[in-house]
């Protein structure tokens, strides 16, 4: 059986999914998005896969090594401006990127075509938006992860029917939970417990380590309740655990509580 390959509509083709596939990429790296660069970057990479097509000289071993590690840092090279500066760790870093996305990109065009029989150009518009799809979601998660740190939440902590209005601080590293349920925990200072819980006999010690830090001990207790809210969003946390440690948590003042970011509200 004979099959007429077209040249300019594989180059076509190659240069679109690859155009995706640095999108995708600059959203994972979190970084812009530029058309002319990753035009020109696209454009190297149909070409090396046309000469591969045409003329497939490398072993099949070398052929995907020698794609990435060379053709795949120079595509990076083109379409990030000042990469090369940044040193061999991010270099490969971005390498990694551009492979698992090229994956996800011709993988969804593959199987497009083949598990729901879609012509070559439904396939392509499918996996399109897909691709925009996860670059969205991708820079979205990337533009939360950076809010981690910088938003504070107003928190209401009630304990015995008291309530108490705190400044909470989203943390990302704080990964202290209650041994055996894995439930979040929060921090508060012991100064913030005058007149609110300071003669509490009631409570248990969970274990930390910190960065840097050898391990040990905290006095936690548990509130009744608590409310996290911030634009008009409130999330209200049943039977919070709450860490008491005994220096302020902040040398300037401007946050009184410690959150874990599972209980950040959603968006």
């Amino acid at each position: 059986m004979e099959y007429e390959f077209y040249l300019d509509i594989f180059f076509l083709t190659t240069f679109y999914l690859n155009f995706l596939s640095l999108s995708l990429t600059a959203a994972c790296l979190n970084r812009k998005r530029s058309v002319v660069r990753f035009g020109i970057a696209a454009v190297l990479g149909s070409f090396w896969n046309s000469i591969l097509v045409l003329y497939p000289f490398l072993p099949y071993e070398a052929e995907l090594p020698i794609t990435l590690l060379i053709i795949g840092t120079a595509m990076m090279m083109l379409s990030f401006s000042g990469l090369y500066t940044e040193g061999i760790l991010r270099i490969l870093q971005a390498d990694g990127c551009l492979f698992l996305s090229a994956g996800l990109v011709n993988g969804c065009y593959s199987f497009s075509c083949q598990q729901f029989y879609l012509t070559d150009p439904e396939s392509l518009i499918c996996t399109g938006l897909i691709s925009i799809l996860m670059e969205q979601l991708i820079r979205k998660s990337m533009s939360n992860r950076r809010s981690i740190g910088c938003i504070r939440y107003d928190v209401i902590l009630t304990y015995r029917g008291k309530e108490k209005h705190f400044i909470g601080l989203a943390d990302s590293g704080n990964r202290l939970c209650v041994p055996g349920t894995g439930k979040p925990v929060s921090l508060i200072s012991a100064n913030e417990c005058k007149d609110f819980c300071e003669n509490v006999s009631e409570g248990f010690y969970i274990p930390y380590r910190a960065v840097g830090t050898e391990k040990g001990t905290l006095f936690a207790m548990r509130f009744e309740r608590m409310r996290i809210m911030q634009d008009g969003k409130t999330k209200i946390i049943d039977a919070p655990v709450v860490a008491i440690v005994k220096e302020p948590l902040s040398v300037k003042g401007d946050f009184s509580m410690i959150l874990p970011e599972a209980y950040i509200p959603e968006e």
